[in-house]
């Protein structure tokens, strides 16, 4: 491999790197670094096997090489980024749920993050990124950023007005996923409040915070459990969305 085709290749390390570190699927502090590295090195061989090897590519200076490095890792962070904002509005959805049914208190360490996390948007998330891998959610990412290069070139990627746009408008999505995925619950629970404060009414003997704290987490539980199937089956049009959200953000990088 002669000079010219190294720095190519390069490119394209950093590239999938950038997806490797920011996204939550494959940027887990669970997986060893040295199987991010090497799954890494293996993918961004294939890609530049496959479209850079015969190419011919002209030889770029000390400086223009830096800035093209700057780009790809660009292009491979916002990828990995937009799946971020994906599974975090699930970890918000989480904590919605939490906060109605009672459990606001209740945090456990997400060994991902080394923070404290919501108990049902732990329990979702992790869901979410089983229903991930069964829909073949990893491989789709890996064909996204392989055929990243039909849209945005090698060295093409940059910030644009059009892109920033996007971002924020990515941003307020996440809010509003988040808002519908823990709706129901929040509805039920809120009407399982209506009747209990008119149940209340009727009986003023009744000990509101001994009786109504159980029966709210009882009920929110099982609002969970019966909604669970609808939440794992309208996760496919989550994740389509999210590929369409980075096919239209690559594309924004090449508006001005």
């Amino acid at each position: 491999m002669n000079t010219f085709k190294f720095q190519v290749f390069l490119l394209v390390l950093v590239r999938m790197t950038g997806l490797f570190m920011m996204s939550p699927v494959f940027g887990r502090q669970s997986i060893p670094n040295y199987l991010k590295w090497g799954l890494s090195l293996l993918l961004a061989y294939i890609v530049f096997s496959n479209r850079f090897l015969d190419s011919q590519l002209e030889f770029w200076s000390f400086l223009e090489f830096g800035i093209l490095i700057l780009r790809e890792l660009l292009i491979g962070f916002t990828i990995g980024f937009i799946t971020t904002i994906f599974f975090s509005s699930i970890w918000t959805a989480g904590q919605l749920i939490d906060t109605q049914i009672g459990f606001g208190m209740v945090n456990v360490i997400d060994p991902q993050s080394s923070i404290q996390v919501p108990l049902m948007g732990n329990f979702k998330n992790i869901l979410a990124l089983l229903v991930f891998f069964v829909l073949d959610g990893h491989h789709t990412l890996i064909k996204i950023i392989s055929f990243s290069y039909d849209i945005v070139p090698l060295g093409e990627g940059k910030v644009t007005k059009e892109l920033a746009n996007l971002m924020i408008s990515f941003f307020a999505n996440s809010f509003i996923l988040a808002v519908k995925i823990a709706l129901p619950i929040i509805a039920i629970t809120f009407l399982s409040e209506v009747a209990f404060g008119i149940l209340v009414r009727t009986v003023p003997q009744m000990n509101v915070f001994i009786v109504g704290i159980p029966i709210k987490i009882f009920i929110g539980l099982i609002a969970i459990l019966v909604f669970l199937p609808l939440y794992i089956s309208s996760l496919k049009g989550v994740y389509d969305g999210m590929f369409n959200d980075i096919g239209k953000a690559l594309r924004g990088m090449m508006i001005e």
